[in-house]
């Protein structure tokens, strides 16, 4: 799994975690193919771009946090909760 696949799996997935959102809901919610999104995850298939703007909705974060480095990562709240 080269750099990026790393850096979106650990990011969508600290993500959903902190939001308490599990991925198999992230994956309803973004009508995207469960086998997948678990590809993807596993660094075997490459995203979209219309395939990440999709999970990052379905999170309600920026497309760009799930590429961020962790090290420069801004969580972006869409919800309006201030958090």
């Amino acid at each position: 799994m080269d750099e990026l696949h790393r850096r979106l799996s650990g990011n969508l997935r600290a993500i959903a975690h902190r939001k308490g959102v599990p991925l198999d809901d992230i994956v309803a919610r973004a009508g995207v193919a469960r086998s997948h999104f678990y590809d993807v995850l596993a660094g075997r298939k490459s995203p979209t771009l219309t395939w990440i703007e999709k999970i990052a909705t379905a999170l309600d974060v920026d497309a760009v946090e799930l590429l961020a480095r962790r090290d420069t990562a801004t969580v972006v709240d869409r919800s309006g909760s201030g958090r």
